[in-house]
């Protein structure tokens, strides 16, 4: 399994690396040192897209930076391996639903015809923090990020007034209008990384393109500040949409019922050979851990763990290096 991570991952940092190129299964194969099919074979554990798909994709994102940023649609095109403006645009409106103009008029403030502002900002005040929470009390009835009453608690309104301080870049929204329509935001944590607190979009705007845009804003604006990477917990039915940006997966399994020796038993016995421990706490001096690389897509590790052996929580941790 670790090896088979790996190798995904160095596939996943050649196709970042060389994005602008037009780029190859055969390459890929030749640079991975397996076989075509068998690379195919490890790209679907960690993605629910083909090899071909996601490099499409990516290019596209990328293409949608440099068009926001006020690049010539025509030169983007080519940059990205487009022989023709007509088959960028087709490409450009599968996936964020407008033209390449229509995107790049919604950062000169013009409507799409989808009635979308593609404007994406970073929170400037108070004043919009407090509008970006009021966000994710729609998304999120229990989200974490909701200011607490205690002014020093992790996540409380003194501690985010603080965050919004040190780094404002890392707190960014997407508006429709004077709508608040997607937010994401972050902090840097303790390990040197940038911690996803939060991130969404409201109900309407949903493949759409714009999460994925504000995602790809994000990594480039934690790039340039000089984190390494980013990190956040996911829900259950959100893995198919991180795994499409590239991020890769890990497992904290914790049980209060169960010793650590008992959880790596119950893995080593029933779960198969599809993961691979990489570590284990005991956290408080009660809470049993089990840290475990597995791919975003397996959903059935989860279910052994909390429906067959019971008394367990797991939660997926995302990760990606920038």
């Amino acid at each position: 399994m670790a090896a088979i991570a790996l190798t995904y991952e160095k596939i996943l940092k050649y196709i970042d690396e060389h994005i602008k190129k037009e780029i190859t299964l055969g390459e890929l194969s030749k640079h991975a040192g397996y076989s075509q099919w068998h690379l195919s074979r490890i790209f679907k554990t960690y993605s629910p897209s083909p090899i071909m798909e996601y490099i499409r994709n990516k290019k596209l994102y990328a293409a949608a930076h440099e068009i926001y940023a006020g690049k010539k649609l025509y030169d983007v095109a080519l940059d990205y391996g487009y022989e023709t403006p007509a088959g960028f645009y087709k490409a450009f409106q599968t996936v964020f639903g407008c033209a390449p103009s229509e995107f790049k008029n919604n950062n000169q403030n013009y409507k799409t015809r989808s009635n979308i502002f593609m404007n994406i900002g970073s929170v400037k005040n108070i004043e919009e923090l407090n509008e970006v929470f009021e966000f994710f009390k729609l998304v999120h009835a229990d989200s974490p990020t909701t200011y607490k009453p205690e002014e020093g608690e992790l996540y409380g309104r003194k501690w985010w007034i603080g965050e919004f301080n040190k780094n404002p870049e890392l707190l960014l929204y997407i508006r429709d209008g004077e709508k608040i329509c997607g937010a994401i935001i972050g902090w840097a944590d303790k390990g040197g990384n940038v911690t996803v607190a939060d991130d969404g979009v409201l109900d309407e705007y949903k493949d759409k393109g714009i999460h994925e845009a504000l995602f790809i804003e994000f990594e480039k604006r934690a790039k340039k500040l000089g984190f390494p990477g980013i990190a956040l917990g996911i829900a259950e039915g959100q893995e198919e949409f991180y795994a499409k940006l590239g991020y890769m997966g890990s497992m904290l399994i914790q049980s209060e019922k169960y010793s650590v020796d008992e959880l790596k038993n119950f893995l080593e016995t029933s779960c198969g050979k599809n993961c691979e421990l990489t570590g284990t706490n005991i956290y408080d001096g009660y809470v049993n851990q089990l840290w475990l690389r597995v791919s975003i897509l397996d959903k059935e590790l989860k279910s052994k763990f909390e429906n067959e052996l019971g008394d367990c929580w797991c939660q997926v941790i995302v990760c990606k290096g920038i």
